[in-house]
């Protein structure tokens, strides 16, 4: 079985060759992403829209990946393209049980996001 380590590494390998297959196969079904804007309930709404967000990135530089028993932490910065080209520091906390990824949390500043997350009244 993997670590915590481990699993985010290979989780985020994956994501960097756009595998989301291969990423998915990290996940616990019931994942639980909290993220800065939006929430997602379970693994497959967040490959939903880490998909979005792959289409708008042009790079993953991953700074570090730790780990602490259940726990792992990475830093990236994420490059993106228009509509919201910038780069970006990401921090993310990600709870690991029986090798599958169960909670993440993410931090950054979202401020050249904020418009993808508009809603239209």
């Amino acid at each position: 079985m993997r670590t915590a380590k481990e699993t985010l590494i290979a989780f985020y390998d994956a994501v960097q060759r756009r595998d989301l297959a291969e990423a998915r196969l990290c996940l616990d079904d019931n994942q639980i992403f909290y993220g800065l804007f939006e929430t997602y309930p379970n693994a497959d709404a967040y490959i939903k829209a880490l998909t979005g967000l792959l289409s708008v990135t042009t790079a993953i530089d991953v700074k570090l990946i730790a780990g602490d028993g259940d726990d792992a932490v990475i830093f990236f910065e994420l490059d993106t393209k228009p509509p919201v080209e910038a780069r970006t520091l990401v921090a993310e906390w990600h709870r690991v049980k029986n090798g599958k990824i169960v909670r993440s949390q993410s931090a950054f500043d979202g401020r050249v996001f904020a418009p993808m997350f508009t809603r239209k009244a």
